[in-house]
């Protein structure tokens, strides 16, 4: 795995709003709470389409910061 500083999870707000606190993308399951997200590298962050999301507002975020405030 990645050094927790380089992971990045993706976050759409209005899918959280939408979906119960399920704002966090996950490559096997879709929109997901937190802790099932799946972790990009930051290489991977510049080289992948986001998934579409509720208004198109969905965004990488640092891992670190996401765990801080919803992990």
């Amino acid at each position: 795995m990645f050094e927790a500083s380089e992971c990045w999870v993706v976050y759409s707000p209005n899918e959280s709003a939408i979906s119960d606190s399920a704002g966090f993308w996950s490559n096997e399951f879709g929109w997901v709470q937190f802790d099932q997200a799946t972790r990009f590298s930051t290489q991977e962050t510049g080289s992948l389409q986001l998934p579409i999301s509720t208004g198109g507002d969905a965004r990488f975020v640092p891992w670190h910061e996401a765990q801080q405030h919803y992990g």
